[in-house]
């Protein structure tokens, strides 16, 4: 068996609501299929789930539209301008998970969640972070494989060095 065109598919109570949050933190809607199915071109979908629908019906509206149930899972984002990405988001008056925060390997990242209270992850792009790190170590790619947990063959290839 082979399986492709892998999605993750978020459920939303309001699908044109979650549509325009998502366009104003840059997303690309590249399918529309009845405003109720939305596909972005960064790699995930909007269902608002109809009556009637088998998921409805066996999974219970409750628990696709519970807001309160805020870890469930996450979708990440990477970008390569992490304080622009922030400034939105800040602007957007959503609830942080958390702020600005600089993981163990190096990269900042931030977490909130959207309307729905599915969690939301963006943090610089890696090769954002590995330069940053690269050039806070002198520019020594042992110290930066250390700092960041990264073969640095591995590095080597991201920062082309």
């Amino acid at each position: 068996m082979k399986l492709h065109n892998c999605i993750s598919v978020l459920f939303v109570k309001d699908a044109q609501k979650s549509k325009n949050f998502y366009a104003e933190l840059g997303m690309t809607v590249i399918a529309d299929f009845g405003g109720l199915n939305i596909v972005f071109k960064e790699g995930f979908a909007i269902w608002q789930i109809s009556d009637g629908n088998i998921i409805l019906n066996t999974l219970g509206r409750n628990n696709i539209e519970n807001t309160e149930s805020t870890s469930r899972f996450e979708i990440c984002f990477e970008t390569d301008n992490f304080d622009a990405a922030y400034k939105t988001v800040k602007g957007k008056n959503v609830k942080f998970l958390h702020e600005i925060n600089t993981e163990v390997w190096g990269q900042r990242t931030i977490r909130f969640y959207d309307l729905d209270g599915h969690l939301i992850e963006v943090g610089e792009a890696m090769p954002v972070f590995l330069k940053r790190i690269f050039d806070e170590e002198g520019q020594n790619i042992e110290a930066t494989s250390k700092r960041t947990f990264m073969p640095q063959e591995t590095i080597k290839q991201i920062l082309g060095v």
